[in-house]
This record gives structure tokens, sequence and C-alpha cells, in this order.
């Protein structure tokens, strides 16, 4: 009887203990320790990757502006050149020649105008004393302007014999490189036959073929980071010069021109070049929560856990971006609700927790 009874009160403490042990894990579940979170607004712009050509702003094929032989060529491919460097010479032996035959007819005409001029003035003088008729007077007036309209023309003639000499010589017309030589000496060349072909580096541009859908997103005097080709760990800062209002109908795309400066001649003419458009996104009203946060159901959707009153809620959330510094929530959630973002793998859904509030995205 009494090994009954103590048999009995053994079995009934221990039931006693196990089931406040249960109470006891089934408590400290409930309140589970879990960090929180508030979502911010999501501040983040995509980038948009195009390729485009390099070219100079200022290339001339220059050619001279008078017809002659080639007497000499100042420059080579690959020279430096300034604004008004000689660059090349034609052979001015023929127009030497003219200047020296129109000096001397201006010195002829000059001395018959003066000649003329004191023949009028000595007319004068007779016709006060009245020894010659009044219409001398007039006809030599009128040899002395018809010499004095001579002199006039010789000496325009002059005048343009010697800008002809002058344009015998090839004028840079801007600083540059010649990048092409064309002609040597001793070639005959005309008015408008390339002889150099000039190119100026320190004014690039970059063409850039943007797909029309992107045309509301370009603006005038837009920052655009612009990496050549030719030097790939180097990221140029440039701007957005010109957006040409007019598609291709080929490509269904328009033509953008972005300028910069380049004194450190990182950009080559004839190159190509990438240029990263930053743009905002379309919903930049999004918000955004850290990764941690998110959960995967069943069905491969996503979900996350918000607190209210200190119980966890599970939420279905629709995603967005997936960026560096977090994840974009296109709907689900709100500003001011608190995620949970450690501890969420174990909770359930109307759980008692205890929070620890945590700032900014991690």
């Amino acid at each position: 009887m009494f090994n009954r009874y103590s048999l009995f009160r053994l079995i009934y403490a221990s039931c006693l203990v196990v089931l406040s042990s249960l109470f006891s894990t089934s408590q400290a579940q409930d309140n589970m320790v879990v960090d929180i979170i508030k979502p911010v607004i999501s501040t983040h712009s995509k980038i948009l990757k195009l390729s485009g050509s390099l070219s100079a702003e200022k290339y001339s094929m220059l050619s001279p502006r008078v017809d002659g032989l080639i007497a000499k060529v100042n420059v080579d491919a690959g020279s430096h050149v300034k604004k008004g460097d000689v660059l090349l010479q034609l052979d001015p032996t023929m127009s030497q020649y003219q200047l020296k035959q129109i000096k001397a007819n201006v010195i002829r005409v000059m001395a018959d105008r003066n000649e003329a001029d004191r023949i009028v003035k000595e007319a004068e003088g007779l016709i006060a004393r009245k020894t010659i008729p009044q219409n001398e007077l007039a006809i030599r007036k009128a040899n002395l302007e018809l010499k004095k309209a001579e002199l006039l023309s010789v000496r325009a003639s002059q005048a343009i014999i010697e800008e002809t000499l002058r344009r015998h010589d090839l004028i840079a017309p801007f600083s540059g490189v010649i990048s092409n030589k064309m002609s040597e000496m001793g070639e005959w060349v005309s008015r408008g036959d390339s002889v150099l072909e000039l190119v100026n580096l320190d004014e690039v541009r970059l063409d850039i073929k943007v797909p029309q859908e992107h045309f509301a997103e370009m603006t005038k005097g837009a920052v655009v980071t612009v990496i050549s080709d030719a030097y790939p760990k180097q990221r140029l800062k440039g701007h957005i010069h010109a957006v040409v209002p007019v598609s291709d109908s080929q490509v269904r795309a328009f033509l953008v021109r972005i300028t910069f400066d380049n004194k450190t001649l990182s950009l080559l003419p004839g190159t190509s070049a990438t240029a990263e458009f930053t743009m905002p996104l379309a919903n930049n009203h999004q918000l955004l929560i850290p990764r941690d946060a998110l959960l995967i159901n069943p069905d491969g959707s996503h979900s996350v856990f918000i607190i209210e009153n200190d119980k966890a809620f599970r939420r279905k959330v629709e995603l967005g971006r997936i960026l560096p510094a977090g994840v974009n929530i296109i709907s689900g959630i709100n500003i001011d609700d608190w995620v949970v973002v450690r501890g969420n793998e174990v909770l359930h859904h109307q759980q008692s927790v205890t929070v620890n509030y945590i700032d900014g995205i991690r």
C-alpha cells in the first residue's frame, strides 16, 4: 500500500516537472527577441550604359587657296601645330614677278597723275589771264580724273597680287595635330585639293545613339560618366551638350552628343567609348528594406514579419529591384511599419515577441 502511494506521488511530481518545463519553453518561445527596423524611401537610380564613337569638334581637310606647285611642306603626320603656323608653301616665283610688274605700273600711273595735276594747275593760271579757252581747262581736269581712276585700279591690282602671294602659304586655322599628309613637295595642287588633315585633340565629343524609349530621360547639361575603350581604367566626367530630337527610323534611336574637357588627351578621336547615364527609377518612391527581412513562401513568393503591439504578423510583399543596399518593395508594407530583420526565420504568425530597435538599412 505504501509502495503504491509512493509510486503515485513520484509519477505526479514527474508530470508536474515536465509540464512546468513545457510551459517555460513555450513562454520563452512566445517572447522571442527580434531585431526590427523601419523601411526607408529608395533614392537609388539606374545606370544606362551605351557605346558610341569619339570625334573631334574641330576637324579640317586643309586645301590651298590658290593653284600652284608645292615648294615646301613644314609638317608631317603626327606634327603638333599651333594656330597661325605655316604648314605648307607654294612656289611664289610667278606671283613675285607679277607684283614687281604691278609696282612698276603704280609708279608710272602715279607719275602720269602728278603730271595731269600739274597741267590742270597750269591751265587754271592761264584761264585767269584769259590766254586759253575755258574748255581746255575742262579737258585737262577730265584727264586728271582718268589718271586718278587708273591709279586706284593699279593699286587694287597690287593688293590682289600681294594677297595672292600671302595665299601661297597654307596657315593652320586652329591648334591641333596633323593626322594625315596627302601631298609632297613638287606636286601641283589646285584650290579644293586636300593636302593635309588637321585635328584638334583638346575638344573631343562623344556621339551616342540612344533608344527612343529613353528620350524623355535625356536632359541637356546632365552629367555623364565616360569610359574610353583606349583607357578603360579612367572614368571621365562629361555633360550632355545636345539632344537631337530626330529619331533614326532604321534603328529607332536618336543622337545624344556629350562634350567634356580633354586636356589630358585621354580621349582619342576615332576610338569608341561607353557612356553611363544615371537616371532615376520609374518608381523612385518605393520602400527599401534589408534583404535579411525577406522570407520565401512555399509558392515562391516573398513575405516579411511586421510587428504590431509586440506581436509578429506575416505579410506577403511584392519585390522590386534588388540593390546593394537592400531590396525595393513595391507593395505589402508601409513606411511606418516595423519590419523584423533578425529572428524572423523561426517566428510564427501572431507570435508575441520582445523587440530590439535597429536604425538604418543594413
